[in-house]
């Protein structure tokens, strides 16, 4: 086709389409003498709307600029059959590495050792894994209290309020408070417990433009539930080039992608896909339409196929197959380093045992679940519940690096918060309401996306439900 660079022949051409061109549109296709790309301007999108606009034309200009990634993705060390040795050296390296934590704060230098406190009178500061929890018939609260080399019965006192603390089994925490000797074996009364914590911390403001990172969860393509039409609206959305999707160079799809099969009894009856494989290439078909410069991170939850008990490691090479390069995939849980920003992606299977254990805490509202995984530092800190654990020498559930941004799914709730500087997010799903979530009377609020600007504290929810 010859050059179409007059402004009265670019009109014309678009005229015979019956398409209107905005002064801007047509501005920058003088200017960047455009004229042998007219013909792929004239899209279905374009078509239908009856008018061209200057991000039409961006469209086309629009380079991707891939990033280089400077991360690794590791693969668990974890072994098919485990000992109780293997276990042992889990919890203890959960013990070393939350002791660390624990001790560099100020209320906790001077720290004893189990042993060396039971030899001590007066004031101590000891740092111990829960192994026991328990309530007297006097309403105290009741610990034992574990490090490498010994064990310490605590009382935490009803008179001093600390009865009401929230003790979780195996989470590990410090104690400041005073033995006695006056029994058959030294036990020690609490005055404060100290936990890992996270230190207050402010987000910062830094005068750049947005850089977007987007989150979503439990997407569960190939169920008879997933909300496609809602999927599809929010893949357009990131291809329209809109200044907020311009801006997004991330996006986490943090476990549950897929619905999987065999996950509970007569699933398949709820399934438009059943092989689960072609539900991967069915997610791939969508994700693979998203423009290249945007960065996706894909993790697996309980319902796709990998192992269970967590850590879950990434997925394998024929799944990885079905993607575009510009897909990651990541094991469950990872700490993804943005822009010099810790985003901390995790699928969420121990917010079920969070959940009952945390006063007030429910399917609904799980914000205050989260925020007491982040007072622990641990992203499982009960052992033997709901959450399947694989052990292995690292302990990769401990909340080493402080996070920017905390990110979770898993039980199709849609909830954010800020803890101490933290910004989390429970991830909406896009699967409507199940069978067993009508039996719960829980409704799940699906088809959100959440944005999170890694420049400043803006937050976006896009909401893409149908109305």
């Amino acid at each position: 086709m010859d050059l179409i660079e007059d402004r009265k022949r670019v009109l014309v051409y678009f005229q015979e389409k019956g398409i209107m061109v905005t002064k801007t549109a047509l501005d920058l296709i003088l200017d960047s003498s455009m004229g042998e790309l007219l013909p792929k301007m004239v899209t279905q999108e374009v078509l239908d709307a009856g008018y061209l606009t200057e991000n039409d034309v961006l469209k086309l200009i629009r380079k991707p600029e891939r990033r280089k990634m400077d991360f690794e993705v590791y693969i668990p060390d974890i072994k098919a059959h485990s000992s109780v040795e293997d276990f042992q050296e889990m919890f203890t390296d959960r013990y070393e590495r939350l002791k660390k934590i624990i001790v560099q704060s100020a209320e906790m230098r001077g720290t004893y050792t189990i042993k060396s406190a039971k030899k001590t009178q007066g004031k101590v500061k000891i740092v111990g894994m829960v192994s026991e929890v328990s309530t007297t018939k006097n309403g105290h609260k009741r610990l034992l209290l574990e490090d490498l080399d010994d064990s310490l019965i605590v009382f935490l006192l009803k008179g001093k309020g600390m009865n009401n603390e929230l003790i979780l089994e195996d989470e590990v925490l410090g104690v400041v408070g005073s033995i006695s000797n006056t029994g058959k074996d030294p036990v020690l009364f609490a005055d404060e417990v100290i936990r890992p914590d996270i230190p207050y911390k402010m987000i910062d403001e830094q005068k750049k433009d947005p850089v977007f990172v987007a989150s979503l969860s439990d997407i569960h393509v190939g169920s008879k539930t997933f909300r496609e039409n809602d999927f599809m609206k929010m893949v357009s959305w990131i291809k329209s080039s809109s200044e907020e999707a311009s801006q997004l160079k991330y996006l986490i799809l943090s476990g549950d992608v897929v619905d999987g099969i065999g996950v509970y009894p007569g699933q398949d009856k709820d399934l438009e896909i059943l092989n689960p494989y072609e539900q991967y290439e069915k997610l791939a078909e969508y994700v693979n339409i998203i423009p290249e410069d945007v960065n996706i991170f894909i993790m697996p939850g309980n319902h796709d196929i990998v192992r269970l008990a967590e850590p879950q490691p990434v997925f394998s090479q024929k799944i990885k197959n079905f993607f575009n390069d510009n897909v990651t995939l990541l094991p469950n849980p990872y700490n993804l380093v943005l822009e010099n920003k810790n985003v901390l992606v995790y699928h969420g299977m121990s917010l079920n045992d969070m959940i009952e254990l945390v006063p007030g805490a429910s399917y609904a509202s799980v914000g205050s679940s989260i925020e007491e995984l982040l007072k622990r530092r641990h992203l499982a800190p009960v052992y033997g519940g709901k959450t399947p654990i694989i052990p292995s020498k690292r302990d990769y559930h401990v909340i080493e690096q402080v996070p920017d941004i905390f990110i979770t799914g898993h039980i199709h709730s849609f909830s954010q918060g800020n803890y101490r500087g933290v910004r989390y997010i429970n991830a909406s799903t896009w699967q409507s309401q199940t069978d067993y979530q009508k039996m719960m009377n829980f409704s799940p609020n699906p088809s959100i996306m959440t944005l999170f600007d890694l420049n400043s504290k803006t937050q976006i929810i896009k909401d893409f439900k149908e109305s």
